[in-house]
């Protein structure tokens, strides 16, 4: 089993309500994970649970190329401890420097290995008018 790249073109249809399932409540979107890789800002690859999508950009604090598991879906669980061998290889095949992902779960401190260290959590208060 591998992650594939794939073409976000021909997966949506599939994909589209996973997407927007998981980005409800967030001010992005579907569409526009679907127009960055759809312009090759982001790279869409499947498995046979499900999918990923990496974005890579460079860091504004300290301008270092890092590759984000922008977003992740798989069915049973486990996708990011199966794959990571893979993600790792991919952030050094694209010139990575570090490999982060961002979630609102805090139960992934349990499942990561020590070569990972927590580099923030945001909380956001939406200002009323």
């Amino acid at each position: 089993m591998a992650l594939k790249p794939a073409d976000i073109r021909r997966e949506w249809p599939r994909i589209r309500q996973e997407v927007a399932a998981i980005l409800a409540g967030d001010d992005e979107p579907p569409e526009e994970l679907y127009a960055e890789c759809r312009f090759g800002r982001a790279q869409l690859y499947t498995c046979p649970e499900g999918f990923v999508v990496l974005k890579k950009y460079r860091r504004e604090d300290n301008g270092r190329p890092e590759l984000l598991l922008w977003m992740a879906q798989g069915a049973g669980g486990g996708l990011l401890r199966r794959y990571l061998p893979q993600l790792e290889q991919i952030a050094r095949d694209t010139g990575a420097a570090t490999l982060a992902f961002r979630t609102r779960r805090r139960g992934f401190e349990r499942l990561l290995d020590q070569r990972w260290r927590l580099r923030a959590v945001e909380y956001q208060l939406d200002i009323q008018e």
